[in-house]
């Protein structure tokens, strides 16, 4: 009888240990998915405010050949474009250090590829566009496209200035509009929520 009872009370024991070594477990995992999921979103981030960082005023005649300002700024679609200097070129080619980028919320560029395991996934993700060339960028076809974050559902850009901020840009009294000082970015992630950042320009 006094066996029966020991056992019956290591196996208690055991079944307790394992629940918590399993939540212990369990938690760590999700630890490390939201680290993960955190480090991604800094790096986009990062590579935003690296591009920022380098405005150039320089305007550009897009591949339909009108004229578009070195920065786009606006509600819809694209919601940011522009154009940004300090282009690397480690190989000493012969082209510019400018170069034209735009950010925008679409689905995976393998979107359409059956061999793709994004093949018609619904999903958003924040892409970022570049072209090798200023005049004649724009067509997205001929982009080197990066996937900076997954499930994203929406980026809002403003230009903010000393008179205020700007959910476009340049404004319609464009002759008379002051310098940007600072551009905000928000993120809205389907888990994280709004995320928003701030950085100065110029």
């Amino acid at each position: 009888m006094e066996v029966m009872v020991a056992l019956s009370i290591f196996a208690l024991i055991g079944v307790a240990s394992y629940r918590v070594l399993s939540s212990v477990m369990q938690a760590d995992e999700r630890l490390a998915a939201s680290i993960d999921q955190l480090r991604v979103i800094n790096r986009a981030f990062w590579t935003m405010q690296q591009d920022l960082e380098e405005l150039a005023q320089r305007p550009i005649r897009g591949a339909d050949g009108a004229e578009r300002p070195w920065l786009q700024v606006f509600p819809g679609d694209p919601p940011l474009e522009f154009t940004r200097g300090g282009r690397s070129n480690p190989l000493g080619l012969p082209r510019s250090a400018l170069q034209r980028v735009m950010y925008r919320v679409d689905r995976h560029p393998d979107y359409d590829r059956p061999e793709s395991p994004y093949y018609h996934q619904d999903r958003w993700f924040l892409l970022r566009y570049s072209w090798p060339m200023l005049d004649g960028a724009g067509d997205r076809d001929k982009a080197l496209v990066q996937v900076l974050l997954p499930d994203i559902e929406k980026l809002s850009v403003t230009v903010l200035t000393k008179s205020g901020p700007h959910t476009q840009w340049p404004p319609e009294q464009s002759d008379n509009a002051e310098p940007p000082l600072a551009v905000q970015l928000e993120l809205t992630h389907s888990e994280w929520g709004v995320v928003q950042r701030i950085y100065k320009v110029l």
